[in-house]
């Protein structure tokens, strides 16, 4: 197996964690905010999660990543079944990669000015889809913060890093 497959195999693995983790709670905690302790909910996190997927699929056939240019759709945030579904059809994405990684032009803003914008900058397929874990693994954190905050305890390993998760099964 190749250092991508292995790759693709772990982001596809996360999103089915997530996948697992829509069809176990209500509409009402997928949606949820207080508002003061945390601004998003579980919903608001994940579609930021998918979009990032859904960018970095496009970019790799368009030959530019570009990470600003999501869609926020909303209905993302606020609908578990098409959440699970549009999931889906980036896991699927995933596989129709292939094994090889490639350079690939990232374009991300790095600034907080509006008016400024980011120059595209060189990676790979596989320096990207390490970003995407940590960028997923950081939010998938987030979400179980927010769950833990409405009485719902989410799976041991949710939200945790593959390194930590590796160093607990070596003590």
């Amino acid at each position: 197996m190749t250092d991508t497959e292995t790759l693709v195999d772990s982001n596809r693995d996360f999103l089915r964690q997530a996948q697992r983790l829509i069809l176990s709670i209500t509409d009402e905690s997928y949606v949820h905010s207080d508002g003061t302790i945390h601004q998003s909910g579980v919903g608001a996190h994940l579609r930021h999660v998918i979009e990032h997927y859904q960018r970095f699929l496009i970019g790799t056939r368009d030959g530019e990543v570009n990470y600003d240019a999501r869609q926020r759709d909303m209905r993302i945030a606020t609908d578990r079944n098409l959440a699970c579904s549009v999931m889906e059809q980036v896991v699927e994405g995933l596989v129709d990669l292939g094994s090889e990684d490639a350079e690939v032009s990232v374009r991300m803003a790095s600034s907080g000015d509006s008016m400024r914008t980011s120059d595209a900058t060189q990676s790979s397929i596989n320096r990207e889809l390490q970003y995407l874990v940590a960028h997923t693994v950081h939010h998938y954190a987030l979400i179980g913060f927010i769950l833990r905050l409405q009485g719902i305890v989410p799976p041991e390993d949710f939200g945790i890093a593959p390194s930590t998760l590796q160093h607990f099964q070596a003590r």
